[in-house]
């Protein structure tokens, strides 16, 4: 996985030159049946941390919205730059059956970098982290993610519909599309 420029991990040897930052490992608690979850303090973000099957479940339990997911990671430029954008589009469409996941591929010694950066985007929807700690081969396999930022979209079923890397300029007609699906 990289960021801006989209190419295919082959290996995770080219990966192993990132130098991120980390920060300590803040207020998970493991659930018996599930990912870990982490909320901050206000109660209004929402942060789990697992794998695509957690992935899976968060897109289902929305089945009947439209679903808007964004692949993203603090130390990637173009996700920061864009991840406002995701915000206001979360916000802009949420009244109208649009539902909202972010998917962090930042380290989990850096969850509360991630959680920091979240809430001052006012990131009120679901956010996941990869449980695959940062980005290597197997976040690369098990989310089938080979460039940050990637986006996808699914339709009120939960079957996927679009899948990009990078700026779409079309995204809102590519929602708006979706949404007006019955």
């Amino acid at each position: 996985m990289m960021c801006a420029e989209p190419f295919v991990v082959r290996s995770a040897w080219p990966l192993l030159g990132l130098v991120i930052i980390t920060a300590g490992f803040a207020g998970c608690e493991q659930i018996a049946s599930g990912p870990a979850v982490a909320n901050s303090p206000s109660g209004g973000l929402r942060l789990t941390i697992g794998d695509a099957k957690a992935l899976e479940a968060l897109i289902k339990a929305h089945k009947g919205q439209v679903v808007f997911v964004d692949c993203w990671a603090t130390w990637c430029g173009p996700c920061v730059e864009s991840f406002p954008h995701t915000v206001e589009l979360a916000k802009k469409y949420r009244g109208q059956g649009l539902a909202t996941i972010a998917v962090s591929f930042d380290q989990l010694d850096d969850e509360q970098k991630v959680r920091e950066f979240l809430t001052a985007q006012e990131a009120d929807f679901e956010n996941l982290i990869s449980k695959h700690d940062g980005v290597n081969q197997r976040a690369a396999v098990d989310f089938d993610v080979e460039a940050l930022p990637q986006y996808r979209l699914y339709d009120r079923r939960g079957k996927l519909r679009e899948k990009w890397e990078g700026k779409s300029d079309d995204v809102e007609q590519k929602i708006a599309d979706l949404l007006s699906e019955k």
